[in-house]
């Protein structure tokens, strides 16, 4: 804070009262003092709270399944489909033929479609013991001898799709297609074909005709239960939550120890906000599955939603012991330690995810909200730094309002770092960055345009300025004020919702600029929204001393003292301003008070700056 006497002007620190003014959530915003030259305080405003994470989740959810979990769908629906043609045979069948049978020694004096039924009897043999080689070999030749053999051509048909999920178990995904696509020449409705198609095409990220083909298949075979996860989960990774939910519950009610159902059907109902339910189907998948880590990672992120923090860290660790590389857990883990306001933990979870993805925008802004609770600001503007500029690397950036506005933000946080680090850089004479805030704020403010920024952009320039005065270059620092003052002033114009700052911060840059009218006209603004505010009593107390209105500065120090009746330096103002407006006897009374609050030092004060009450 400043006072001012005629030319003549003493800077005195003042103990910074955290009223309303100072700390004060709207719209999800803070308030946040920052020391400045003046020996008083400028106020930032900080989007969505000082403790607040740039981004809590990288959900990334890997709605695919792993290789693994696609060998194990081929085989349940392998052996689901084989149970279900042993209870009722999906087709019409020749009767069973050994090929050692002797009848087939007198294949070729048979009239061929007598001879085509004992081949296609022989592929029935073949196929009952799932060599599906030698059965297709067989009902080719049984379709070579009568072209019109129904029964040979389905079995072929069924032989060729078995044979191609065969092959799509052991990821020779582009042979078993051709497999499939020639059984559906011989049968259209063939369900195991269909459903081979869809695995293929759900492999390729072809959504559409994965979807119909697993359709398909349920359509001609609707006792394919099987296939019910894999088709949720395609739904899932789709956005059809409904559908999703439908299909993944019924397969869990069929089958609850399946660990892929349960896992999805977690991440469905983290989809629904169901955290209860997705928390028992992440636990139940956990049990049956210890080797998948992401069951271990979404129910961690779940634990976070239920602010079960502990929680959340141990599955975080859990699934870095599963993969050690992985990424989202090692960012969950930071944002679990984060919440828990362990610092020093986040830090060191954060770090490993850098070191995975050195170039993830959302890990650097984290970290660096990690190292500024910490304290060290230099870090935290470093990271900050890095996540803009990945931001702005982020493929459309231009187009993307939602990644731009968190450029935005982070710009706005490199100021406030700069701003902390420059109160510590003043304890030993460091020179302060408040050039680079101000460009970064300038940024903020060219991205969205808000008042928000803008009022953090008219704080930036007056800092600056007053350090460019204090060094003695006013011709480079008025400006600056001015700058700030003219950013201020579009703000406080507005309609805008957290007024105080802004005009807290316009006072002290009028006051600066000599327009101590102007700052009265701001304080007041202050003091009538909230007229219990010490702080803004203070300041407005001090822009009618400036302007050598001494007796109504009086009277609103006496306002700020009825307040905080134990602050020594408000009642030393009071006793100045007493004296000033010719109330010597009111003075000497400010003076006993001092004592008797044990502040003799500011007592001894006032006696030099009154002359001894002459």
């Amino acid at each position: 804070m400043i006072i001012r006497s005629g030319s003549r002007r003493r800077n005195l620190t003042l103990t910074i009262v955290m009223s309303a003014i100072c700390v004060s959530f709207v719209a999800a915003q803070e308030i946040v003092p920052v020391s400045d030259l003046t020996g008083g305080s400028s106020l930032f405003v900080f989007r969505g709270g000082s403790k607040s994470v740039s981004r809590k989740y990288v959900s990334q959810a890997r709605s695919r399944r792993s290789t693994q979990q696609r060998r194990e769908t081929v085989a349940k629906v392998n052996s689901q489909y084989a149970a279900l043609s042993k209870a009722a045979p999906r087709r019409s069948r020749e009767k069973v033929v050994n090929p050692d049978d002797p009848a087939l020694k007198q294949i070729n004096t048979m009239p061929r479609e007598e001879a085509s039924k004992l081949f296609a009897g022989v592929g029935e043999y073949y196929m009952d013991r799932s060599e599906f080689d030698q059965a297709i070999d067989v009902f080719r030749e049984s379709i070579n001898l009568d072209s019109t053999n129904a029964k040979a051509k389905a079995g072929l048909s069924e032989a060729l799709a078995l044979k191609g999920n065969e092959l799509l178990a052991q990821d020779s995904q582009p042979l078993a297609k051709t497999f499939y696509e020639e059984a559906l020449t011989y049968n259209p409705k063939n369900a195991p074909a269909y459903f081979g198609l869809a695995e293929i095409a759900s492999e390729a990220g072809d959504d559409d005709a994965a979807s119909a083909n697993y359709e398909r298949s349920l359509e001609f075979d609707k006792e394919l239960t099987e296939i019910y996860i894999p088709l949720g989960i395609l739904y899932y990774r789709k956005g059809n939550i409904a559908k999703a939910d439908q299909l993944l519950t019924n397969a869990v009610a069929i089958d609850p120890k399946d660990a892929t159902a349960q896992h999805f059907v977690g991440l469905v109902r983290l989809q629904q906000n169901r955290e209860l339910d997705a928390a028992r189907a992440f636990d139940a998948a956990k049990t049956l599955n210890p080797a998948n880590a992401e069951s271990f990672y979404y129910s961690g992120e779940t634990q976070m939603r239920l602010n079960n923090n502990n929680g959340a860290i141990e599955d975080f660790k859990k699934a870095i012991d599963v993969r050690k590389d992985y990424f989202e857990a090692w960012y969950g883990l930071g944002s679990a330690y984060f919440e828990l306001e362990n610092y020093k933990e986040a830090v060191a979870a954060f770090e490993q995810a850098k070191r995975l993805r050195n170039t993830n925008p959302e890990v650097v802004a984290n970290l660096g909200d990690a190292y500024r609770q910490l304290g060290d600001y230099n870090q935290a503007e470093s990271n900050y730094n890095l996540a803009v500029i990945f931001f702005e690397r982020t493929p459309g950036y231009n187009e993307n309002n939602d990644v731009k506005a968190l450029a935005a933000d982070i710009n706005a946080r490199i100021g406030f770092v700069i701003a902390k680090q420059c109160e510590l850089n003043r304890k030993r004479a460091a020179p302060c960055k408040w050039d680079t805030a101000v460009a970064a704020l300038e940024k903020a403010v060219a991205i969205t345009g808000s008042d928000m920024d803008r009022a953090n952009l008219g704080w930036a320039y007056y800092n600056a300025g007053v350090t460019d005065i204090q060094r003695g270059n006013a011709a480079v620092g008025r400006p600056k004020l001015e700058k700030a003052r003219d950013n201020l002033v579009k703000v406080v114009s507005s309609d805008s919702v957290f007024l105080q700052g802004p005009l807290m911060n316009l006072g002290r840059v009028q006051t600066e600029l000599g327009d101590h009218k102007s700052a009265i006209v701001s304080y007041k603004r202050v003091v009538d929204k909230d007229p219990k505010s010490v702080n803004a009593l203070r300041e407005l107390g001090t822009a009618y001393y400036s302007d050598s209105n001494f007796k109504e500065a009086a009277n609103v120090y006496k306002r700020a003292v009825d307040r905080d009746d134990k602050n020594g330096d408000l009642w030393l103002l009071l006793g100045r301003a007493q004296f000033k407006s010719g109330n010597v006897r009111d003075a000497q009374k400010t003076h006993e008070k001092l004592k008797s609050i044990g502040r003799n030092d500011l007592a001894a004060q006032l006696l030099v700056d009154t002359n001894g009450f002459k």
